[in-house]
């Protein structure tokens, strides 16, 4: 049986853009890579790495050309992507959306996919954190990670 990890797009990014936590994203990499880990996102997570990137480039903190080269990064990371043959996975999204008072469906997937998988959904959104930490025990949150030393 395969060990999978559910990751969302803020994890993702903080390992192609240098952030303030990036190397405990790195680490946390590191450590599924040297376990083997797989990393899983749902097929929404292309677009949203996208749209972050195109953010920052609108925001003139990165250029167009970084923004075109962290894609890149991103998508040669091994992140297996979930492409649904059903709308299960959707119409789960929609419960989960529904029952945390969200606003859109977009952070429901992520959690319909790690529950779907019986397996961790990791997070450096503090905002999806702070709402859902009690009441997801499923998911980690970047900033509790301690960096181990091998």
């Amino acid at each position: 049986m395969r060990e999978i990890v559910v990751v969302d797009a803020s994890i993702a990014l903080k390992w192609v853009i240098d952030e303030s936590d990036s190397a405990k994203a790195h680490a946390l990499l590191i450590e599924w890579s040297d376990k083997g880990i797989i990393l899983l996102a749902p097929a929404l997570f292309t677009y949203e790495i996208t749209n972050i990137l195109y953010q920052n480039v609108r925001k003139n903190e990165i250029t167009l050309e970084r923004a075109k080269r962290a894609l890149e990064d991103v998508m040669f990371l091994g992140i297996e992507i979930d492409i649904p043959q059903d709308f299960g996975l959707g119409r789960r999204a929609i419960e989960l959306a529904h029952k945390f008072g969200f606003k859109a469906t977009y952070d429901s997937h992520y959690l319909a996919l790690a529950e779907r998988e019986g397996c961790e959904l990791w997070t450096a959104d503090t905002k999806m954190w702070n709402a859902l930490k009690e009441q997801v025990n499923w998911m980690r949150w970047l900033e509790d990670y301690q960096i181990t030393q091998n």
